[in-house]
């Protein structure tokens, strides 16, 4: 595969990333509006944020079976247009039951979209131009939480609420067109039986341990409740793990935490994820709420995330080739919480040029880090466990991120109650713990990985930057 295919292909599956992370953000800046029109409390419209995340996190294990059961190819344009129709009926809700219900459906589209995106990306390239195709695959995972907030609250300021569901059309439509016509075919592969078993306990796990961080920050359970569920969660982990060790083909395939760089690049990732994705949430409501920033001027000022990751996209393959992974990945995340503990430092007074200058170094240092791990999680993945790799890669991933605002809210709520702070002094403290998260990640990547790790995919990549090519 040539460097004209490959960018097509990593261009055609960006769509579904876009598509899916500006979905799971631009809800946030509308909760007021819609709860407003609905006559509820704003607190229960966050279910539809919740419940998207957990059931996002909860479906990817089911992607790689259907997958291979269908067709990559075919599930991939399947998802698209699914998703399309859930953000229609989102659109047409009259109330908070049936939004929740488009939301559940949303997510069950997305779970297919982007792990299966990513498979047939990781399929159909060449390791030499992995981390080239993987740069251009992941940017919009930077661009859409950072652009949600930006174009929700412009929405919801100057149109209606339900616009904020239908921007996924357009996007969906150039998605299908692009996936028809670029997308290498494929055809369906042995598959064996799904393990349901499996699959529910998966559902089971993910869905308590969301729910169970969002309970501190707006409690949807009565107490007994939700102690009752905290003490099922060890149980669930437990039969899950006996379960696996009895089924060939399990749900999620826990035995490619056995590849070295597999476990290190998405173990340490998960802290580094976690500190890094929560630092646009809390940059958003500490401009808000903390300084009385008006939502267009603080999304503004949040948006330049995205412009660092476009400053640095020219220089990143280069950045790779000449670092390595060791000490990029463990280096890199040091910048990034330096970054990101400045920006917990800011006050109202604080000049907004000095402000905007450390979005911008937090973005470039953000996809940064989230590129080089994203590449070296399957550096060392074998071709036949493609398919289970993105599925695991792909719950780690998106749990990491609905973890990371979680457990941000809640610190953010529970500093409140318990010290009386107020929200400015909570959400700095909020920032300093994801920043001492993501330092926890780079020394993790320093400790585990050796300098010649990924070498294969680093080394390719620099010949092929000294050769001028993309």
């Amino acid at each position: 595969m040539t460097d004209r295919t490959v960018l097509p292909l990593a261009l055609t599956v960006s769509v579904a990333f876009l598509i899916e992370t500006l979905d799971s953000t631009i809800l946030i800046a509308a909760l007021p509006t819609i709860a407003q029109d609905f006559g509820i409390d704003p607190l229960r419209v966050n279910l539809a944020v919740t419940i998207y995340l957990v059931t996002l996190a909860a479906m990817i294990p089911a992607s790689s079976w259907m997958a291979d059961r269908i067709g990559a190819k075919r599930l991939f344009l399947i998802a698209i247009a699914l998703f399309m129709g859930a953000s229609v009926g989102a659109a047409m809700s009259q109330n908070l039951g049936q939004l929740v219900t488009m939301r559940v459906l949303q997510a069950g589209a997305g779970a297919m979209m982007t792990p299966v995106g990513r498979l047939l990306l990781i399929r159909h390239t060449p390791q030499a131009q992995l981390a080239t195709a993987i740069i251009w695959m992941t940017t919009p995972v930077q661009i859409g939480p950072v652009l949600g907030p930006l174009l929700g609250g412009w929405i919801v300021t100057y149109a209606q609420w339900p616009l904020i569901f239908l921007v996924n059309i357009p996007l969906g439509l150039i998605g299908l067109f692009f996936a028809w016509r670029v997308l290498p075919a494929d055809t369906p592969q042995p598959a064996g039986a799904f393990d349901l078993k499996g699959f529910v306990l998966c559902v089971v796990i993910l869905s308590v341990l969301q729910i169970g961080i969002d309970y501190f920050v707006h409690p949807l359970l009565p107490a007994a409740w939700m102690l009752a569920l905290w003490g099922a969660l060890p149980l669930a982990a437990w039969a899950y793990a006996r379960h696996i060790r009895r089924t060939s083909r399990p749900a999620l395939d826990l035995s490619l935490f056995r590849l070295r760089l597999f476990r290190n690049g998405l173990g340490w990732g998960v802290p580094a994820r976690m500190g890094i994705n929560a630092i646009p949430f809390l940059l958003q409501l500490q401009l808000q709420l903390g300084f009385g920033w008006s939502a267009a001027r603080a999304g503004v000022v949040v948006f330049a995330i995205a412009g660092g990751a476009v400053l640095l996209k020219p220089f990143m393959v280069g950045i790779l080739a000449r670092s390595g992974f060791r000490a990029g990945l463990g280096w890199n995340a040091f910048v990034a919480a330096g970054f990101a503990a400045a920006l917990g430092s800011i006050t109202a007074n604080t000049p907004p040029w000095a402000i905007l200058g450390l979005v911008l170094g937090f973005g470039m240092a953000r996809s940064l880090q989230f590129n080089m791990i994203n590449t070296i999680v399957f550096a060392d993945v074998p071709k036949h466990r493609q398919s289970a790799s993105t599925a695991l890669a792909g719950v780690g991933q998106q749990l990491s991120m609905a973890l990371g605002i979680s457990v941000a809210a809640a610190l953010v709520a529970q500093v409140q109650h318990l010290a009386g702070a107020g929200a400015s002094a909570a959400i700095s403290i909020a920032m300093f713990v994801m920043a001492a998260l993501t330092v926890a990640g780079g020394v993790g990547y320093l400790c585990c990985l050796s300098p010649d790790d990924g070498r294969n995919i680093s080394d390719a990549s620099r010949g092929r930057t000294s050769k001028g090519t993309p």
